[in-house]
């Protein structure tokens, strides 16, 4: 009985001290959960990033060629934090390519935080990082075989000239 328990002692110092060497190589804690592993770089989302997203996005999800130029709006900063995108799609195939878009947003991270619809227009909203992303599809009576669809994103923090603010944003 005597011989166990030095050997229970034994073992005991020998644990205690592998503990030790353990917790002081960083392989352990007095927790005794796993070091955290180390954050991933956030790679910066930016105008250029956002303007890739919209784009691939509209092209797979359907949508025609569409157009990115602020030409006859108002100059200012603004332009430096404004992604524009619009395309007129066929009738048949607009609804479709519109809700193709915004299911491929969503594939991309884009979270949505408003839908709605007003008259004839259907309006997503959604969110990503420190942009917001307006998507419309306009179903205008008299429109004719085409209707307007837009992607346009808009920075936080962007300061829009009036004139201009009801034309991106969301109504809701």
């Amino acid at each position: 009985m005597r011989g166990s328990r030095r050997g229970t002692a034994a073992a005991t110092a020998v644990v205690a001290g592998l503990m030790t060497v353990t917790a002081g190589c960083g392989l352990g804690d007095e927790s005794g959960s796993a070091p955290a592993p180390s954050p991933e770089p956030t790679v910066p989302f930016t105008k250029e990033t956002v303007t890739a997203e919209i784009e691939a996005v509209a092209r797979n999800g359907g949508l025609p060629a569409g157009h990115t130029s602020m030409a006859g709006l108002p100059t200012g900063a603004w332009h430096t934090c404004v992604v524009p995108w619009w395309g007129d799609a066929p009738a048949a195939d607009a609804e479709g390519a519109f809700e193709t878009a915004v299911r491929k947003l969503r594939q991309q991270d884009w979270e949505i935080v408003s839908s709605h619809a007003e008259q004839d227009v259907t309006y997503r909203t959604l969110a990503k990082r420190n942009w917001k992303l307006y998507a419309r599809h306009y179903t205008l009576t008299d429109s004719g075989p085409e209707q307007l669809v837009s992607l346009t994103a808009v920075e936080d923090g962007c300061e829009l000239p009036e004139d201009i603010r009801g034309g991106y944003e969301d109504p809701a």
